[in-house]
C-alpha cells in the first residue's frame, strides 16, 4: 500500500508542477540557465540566474521531485549519494570582476528511504570572506562555493561524512580544486568542512588544490582502490614557489585514504592513466 502511494506522488511530480509538466519546467529551466550562459549584460546575466533558483528550488520542494532527473539541463551540476539521501546541485555564473558566482542546493530525503518527502537547503557563497579556508567550519547557511563533481559516503561511530570534489575557476590566473566534507546535525541541518583530514603538517577541515589556469590538474575518487587522489603539484618556476598560480601537475599522484573515521595522507599513489579517463 505504502509504495503504491509513493508511486502515485512521484509520478503526480512528474505530470503536474504548479501547473506545468515536469518536462515543460525542464525545459523552461534549461532555457534560463542557457540565456544566462549567453547574456554579456552582467545585472541580466544575475537575472536569469536568479530565475532558475527560484524556479528550481519551487520543483525541488515538490513532493516526489526526488524521482526526477534534471542531468539534460546544461551547466547544471548534478550529484547524488549511494544511500539515496542526498542530492546535490550546484552551478555558476562569471562577474564582472571575472570571479565566477557560484550556487548550490542541497536536497535531503525527509524519514526512510522511500519517502517521496525532502528539505532542500540553498547555501551562500561566503568565500570571499573566508581568511583560512582550511580550518574553516561553515555552518548553514554558509558554504565555500564551487562545483560539484562527485561525493564519496562513508561512516564513522554512527556518523555519515560526505566529502565532496569541488572545481573553482578562481581569477583566471589559478583555478582551485576541492576536497570538502558535508555532515548533518541531528535536525538535520548541514555543515561544510570538518577536521578529518589528517596530513604531515596536522588537522584540516577542507583541501585546497590551487594551481595554474594553464595547467589540468585530475581530482577524483578510486572506488576500487578506495582513495581520492589528484597530481603532485609543483612550482614550474622555482622562485616562484609562493605564487600558485606557476603551480602545475606532474605524472605522479598522492591523495587520501578514509581510516578510523580520518582521511589520512597517502604521499604515493599508484595508478593507471586509464583510470582518470
Amino acid at each position: 500500500m505504502k509504495r503504491n502511494i509513493l508511486f502515485l506522488l512521484a509520478i503526480t511530480c512528474s505530470s503536474m508542477i504548479s501547473g506545468q509538466t515536469f518536462e515543460q519546467v525542464k525545459s523552461e529551466l534549461s532555457g534560463l540557465m542557457t540565456k544566462a550562459k549567453e547574456e554579456y549584460d552582467y545585472a541580466k546575466k544575475q537575472e536569469y540566474v536568479a530565475s532558475f533558483s527560484e524556479l528550481l528550488q519551487k520543483t525541488l520542494k515538490t513532493p516526489g521531485s526526488l524521482s526526477l532527473s534534471f542531468d539534460s539541463i546544461p551547466h547544471l551540476k548534478v550529484i547524488s549519494s549511494q544511500d539515496g539521501i542526498l542530492r546535490i546541485f550546484s552551478w555558476g555564473a562569471p562577474k564582472e570582476d571575472s570571479v565566477y558566482s557560484f550556487n548550490v542546493i542541497v536536497q535531503r530525503r525527509m524519514g526512510d528511504r522511500e519517502s517521496p518527502l525532502s528539505d532542500i537547503y540553498v547555501m551562500n557563497d561566503v568565500k570571499q570572506q573566508v581568511l583560512n579556508p582550511e580550518t574553516e567550519i561553515l555552518h548553514y547557511p554558509n558554504w565555500y562555493g564551487c562545483l560539484y563533481s562527485d561525493i564519496v559516503e562513508t561512516q564513522d561511530t554512527g556518523k555519515t561524512y560526505y566529502t565532496l570534489l569541488g572545481f573553482d575557476y578562481n581569477n583566471g590566473i589559478s583555478h582551485k580544486k576541492y576536497i570538502d566534507v558535508l555532515t548533518f546535525n541531528p535536525q538535520g541541518i548541514p555543515s561544510f568542512g570538518a577536521p578529518i583530514f589528517v596530513d604531515g603538517t596536522g588537522i584540516r577541515s577542507r583541501i585546497v588544490l590551487e594551481y595554474s589556469a594553464k595547467s589540468v590538474l585530475n581530482l577524483k575518487y578510486h572506488a576500487d582502490i578506495q582513495k581520492i587522489a589528484y597530481n603532485w603539484l609543483y612550482p614550474i618556476v622555482p622562485e616562484k614557489k609562493n605564487d600558485k598560480s606557476y603551480y602545475v601537475p606532474d605524472a605522479t599522484y598522492e591523495g587520501y585514504e578514509f581510516k578510523m573515521g580520518k582521511w589520512m595522507k597517502v604521499k604515493d599513489v599508484l595508478l593507471k592513466k586509464s583510470r582518470f579517463q
